[in-house]
C-alpha cells in the first residue's frame, strides 16, 4: 500500500505551480515591492554608535506600515573579519607572490549571529530581506584599493590585489554558508556602491567571482537571488555599466542603482549645496526621461531592477535626536546651513517611490535613523533612543546659527507624511518582464495582443485580430476575435511561442477566461507538440461560451488538462476559433504544472528504507539496500536544500525547524519519498 507521506508529497505537488518551484527575478522584484532601508546600524563598527541598535519592534513597525522588504547594511571589514592583506606588496607583477588561500581570514561568527538575529526578525515579517555589504571599513579596506586616487591602491596585478580577492570572497563564502538554508526571501547584495573606485571591468571581473562563490555552496544559494550593479557609472547609469558576460552568466540577478540627483536638492544641508525646493515639471521630466532609460536597459537586457536608495535630506536640517540642526563639520557653522522645504521633501519621496513602481522597480529609501541626516522612522523600537518633536523647533538664522531648540520629547515611530508618501501612489505594470522560460508568454496580453500571440486564418474560414481594450477581462488589453465566415476550428488560430524545456511526467493545466458576444459560439484549446520530432495535435473538447446574445455576454473560466508524452521535446498552446461565426474575447491564460507520476512505488517503508532517527535535531542515517541514484531534502516550500548520491549520513543542525521531504532515487529509475521532521 502507498505510505502515509503521500498526503505530505501530495500538498507539495498540486497547491503550486510546480513541485518545487522557485521564483523568478521578476517575481522576486515584484513581491519586494516597497522597502525601506536599516541605514547605518549594523554597518557600524559598534552597532548603536551612528544609528539605535536594532530590535525586533523596528521590523513589525516596518510590515504594519506596508513595507514589503527592508534592505540590511553590513560590514565585515574593521575588527569582524581576521586575517590581514597589509604584508603584501602593491607592485604590479607581484600577485604570485600570494601564496594564501581563503583559509587565512575569519569571519566573526558573533557578528554572524548577530546578522542572523535581525534577518530573521524581518523574514518572520514576511518582509523580503536584502544583506547589503556595505559600509566604511569596507570602503578604505577593500573598494579604495581599486582607486588610483587613494593612497590604499594597489595595482591590479599585485600580491596584495590578489589576497583582497581572496578576502573578500571568504567574507562571502562565510555569509553564504550561514544563510545557505534561509528562502528565497532573503537576498544578497553583492557591494555597496562600488562604481566610485571599481572600473566597469573590474566590477564584471568581482560580480562574476561572487555570484560564483554563492552558488557553489549549493542549497538555497543555488537560485538565491543576487543583487548586481556596474563599475564607472554611477546613479541611473550604473547598471548600464554591467558587462553582458555577467548578465548571460546567471539567471537569478537583480541589478540596483540608487538616485539622490539632484544632490544640490537632496544633499541641501551642506553650505555647497542650497537648493531648497524640488518638484516643478523639468525636475519631474528629468527623473522620469533617467527612470525610462534603465526601463529600456532592464527590458533589453531582461533582468529587473531594485532601486536600492533615494532619499532627501530632513525638513530644514533638523535633527530629532537633538531637536536642533544636524551637526554637519563640513560646513562653516558646524551645523546645517538649511535643507528641504517640508512639502519638497515629501514630493520628492512620492515621485520616486511612484515613478519606481510604476516601471516596475521595487525600491528601499534610505533611512538612517534620528540621530542622521536622512530620517524616516525614528527608531523608537530601541530603548535609548529619545527623539524631540520638531513642530517645537525653529531657526532664526543659520549664518550666525540662531536656533530654539525643541525639548518636547516625540514618541511617534515614523516621519508621518513621509512614509505614508511613499507608499501612497505607483501601480505596478501589468506588462512586467520578459518571462521568457514560462509556457504561455504574455499571457494577460497587457504586452500587446500581438506580442507573442500569433493570428492565422487558413480555408474558407474569415476573421481579423485586435485589442479587446477596455472589453478585455481584466487590465487594458485583451484578445479579441471576429469570425465573419466561419469553416473548421483550426482555420482561425491564435497561438502562442513554443516552449522547449523539459516536461517530461507533467501535466498541464491550461486555464483561460472566454466570453461570446453572440449565440451558438464554442472554441478549443490545443497542445501541439513535438514527439520524436514529429508534429502531435491534441484539441480539448468544444469549450461552449454563454449566450452573450441575450444577457449580456459576461467572461468564463475554460480549463484543458493535458499530460506530456515523454518524448516530447516541444509544446505550443493555442486557441482555435473557426467553426462558428461570432465575436469571441479572450484574456488571463495560464499553464499550471503537476506532476503525473509522484514516484510513489508500493514497498514496506521499514523493509526498504529506514531513516534513523527521525524527528532528529543532529543527523539522518539513512539506511537501505536499494541501489541509490541521488538522495535529495527539500524544504517546507519545496526548495532543494541537499543533494547527494550515497547514503551517507546528513547533517542537519544547521537547518531550521520544520518538516521537511526526503526523495530518493533509485538507479533503476524508481523514487521514493519520506517525512523529515527536524527539531
Amino acid at each position: 500500500m502507498k505510505y502515509l507521506e503521500i498526503v505530505f508529497v501530495l500538498l507539495f505537488s498540486f497547491i503550486s505551480l510546480g513541485v518545487f518551484a522557485q521564483s523568478s527575478s521578476f517575481e522576486i522584484v515584484q513581491n519586494m515591492g516597497r522597502g525601506i532601508n536599516l541605514g547605518n546600524v549594523l554597518s557600524a563598527q559598534v552597532e548603536g554608535n551612528w544609528s539605535p541598535a536594532v530590535e525586533q519592534q523596528y521590523f513589525n513597525d516596518v510590515a504594519s506600515a506596508g513595507f514589503t522588504n527592508v534592505r540590511i547594511p553590513i560590514d565585515f571589514y574593521g575588527n569582524r573579519t581576521s586575517g590581514t592583506t597589509e604584508n603584501y606588496s602593491k607592485n604590479s607583477g607581484t600577485a604570485s607572490d600570494f601564496v594564501g588561500n581563503g583559509s587565512d581570514f575569519s569571519v566573526s561568527s558573533m557578528y554572524l549571529d548577530r546578522i542572523e538575529t535581525v534577518v530573521d526578525w524581518s523574514m518572520n515579517q514576511g518582509l523580503y530581506t536584502v544583506l547589503d555589504f556595505h559600509g566604511a571599513e569596507l570602503k578604505s579596506e577593500f573598494l579604495n584599493t581599486f582607486n588610483v586616487d587613494e593612497p590604499a591602491y594597489c595595482a591590479p596585478t599585485s600580491a596584495k590585489r590578489a589576497a583582497d580577492l581572496i578576502k573578500f570572497k571568504a567574507i562571502w563564502t562565510a555569509i553564504a554558508i550561514r544563510f545557505l538554508n534561509h528562502s528565497e526571501r532573503l537576498i544578497f547584495e553583492i557591494v555597496n556602491e562600488p562604481y566610485f573606485h571599481l572600473s566597469a571591468s573590474e566590477m564584471d571581473a568581482l560580480n562574476l567571482l561572487i555570484i560564483s562563490t554563492i552558488r557553489a555552496t549549493g542549497g538555497n544559494n543555488t537560485t538565491r537571488s543576487i543583487i548586481i550593479t556596474g563599475g564607472t557609472r554611477t546613479s541611473n547609469e550604473a547598471p548600464t555599466a554591467i558587462g553582458t558576460e555577467v548578465l548571460e552568466s546567471d539567471h537569478y540577478l537583480i541589478a540596483t542603482f540608487h538616485y539622490y540627483q539632484p544632490f544640490s536638492f537632496t544633499s541641501s544641508t551642506a553650505d555647497s549645496k542650497d537648493t531648497e525646493s524640488w518638484g516643478t515639471d523639468s525636475d519631474k521630466n528629468t527623473l522620469m526621461t533617467k527612470f525610462d532609460a534603465v526601463l529600456t536597459w532592464s527590458t533589453t537586457h531582461d533582468i529587473p531592477v531594485f532601486v536600492g536608495e533615494f532619499g532627501a535630506d530632513n525638513t530644514g536640517g533638523y535633527q530629532y535626536s537633538s531637536g536642533d540642526l544636524k551637526t554637519n563639520n563640513g560646513n562653516v557653522t558646524g551645523f546645517a546651513d538649511g535643507g528641504p522645504d517640508n512639502a519638497s521633501r515629501v514630493e520628492f519621496h512620492r515621485f520616486v517611490a511612484e515613478q519606481a513602481i510604476n516601471r516596475g522597480f521595487s525600491f528601499a529609501v534610505w533611512d538612517s535613523g534620528p540621530k542622521s541626516n536622512k530620517a524616516i522612522h525614528k527608531r523608537n523600537d530601541s530603548p535609548s533612543t529619545v527623539n524631540y518633536n520638531i513642530d517645537h523647533f525653529s531657526v532664526i538664522s543659520y549664518n550666525p546659527k540662531e536656533t530654539v531648540v525643541s525639548t518636547v520629547v516625540d514618541n511617534s515611530v515614523w516621519v508621518e507624511d513621509v512614509k505614508d508618501a511613499l507608499l501612497e501612489l505607483g501601480t505596478w505594470p501589468l506588462c512586467y518582464g520578459t518571462a521568457t522560460d514560462a509556457i504561455i508568454l504574455n499571457p494577460n496580453f497587457e504586452c500587446g495582443h500581438t506580442n507573442n500571440w500569433y493570428f492565422s486564418t487558413s480555408g474558407e474560414a474569415v476573421a481579423v485580430y485586435s485589442n479587446a481594450s477596455t472589453d478585455s477581462y481584466a487590465g487594458e488589453v485583451g484578445g479579441k476575435l471576429e469570425v465573419t465566415t466561419p469553416h473548421l476550428y483550426n482555420n482561425v488560430l491564435l497561438s502562442n511561442t513554443e516552449y522547449s524545456q523539459n516536461l517530461t511526467g507533467k501535466k498541464l493545466i491550461i486555464q483561460g477566461y472566454a466570453k461570446a458576444l453572440g449565440a451558438h459560439q464554442s472554441f478549443k484549446i490545443r497542445v501541439k507538440a513535438i514527439i520524436n520530432g514529429t508534429p502531435d495535435l491534441t484539441d480539448s473538447p468544444a469549450l461552449t461560451l454563454s449566450d452573450g446574445s441575450l444577457n449580456g455576454a459576461s467572461y468564463e473560466l475554460k480549463q484543458f488538462e493535458y499530460v506530456v508524452p515523454d518524448t516530447t521535446s516541444s509544446v505550443q498552446i493555442q486557441l482555435l476559433f473557426g467553426e462558428f461565426e461570432g465575436t469571441y474575447l479572450v484574456d488571463n491564460f495560464s499553464v499550471t504544472l503537476q506532476e503525473v507520476n509522484l514516484g510513489l512505488d508500493d514497498f514496506d517503508i521499514h523493509k526498504k528504507i529506514k531513516i534513523v532517527p527521525n524527528p532528529s535535531s543532529e543527523v539522518l542515517n539513512i539506511y537501505t539496500d536499494l541501489n541509490v541514484k541521488y538522495i535529495k531534502l527539500f524544504n517546507f516550500v519545496g526548495q532543494l536544500i541537499h543533494k547527494q548520491s550515497s547514503t551517507a549520513p546528513i547533517q542537519v543542525n544547521n537547518y531550521s525547524k520544520g518538516t521537511y521531504v526526503l526523495r530518493l532515487e533509485t538507479i533503476s529509475g524508481q523514487t521514493y519519498f519520506k517525512k523529515i521532521i527536524i527539531i
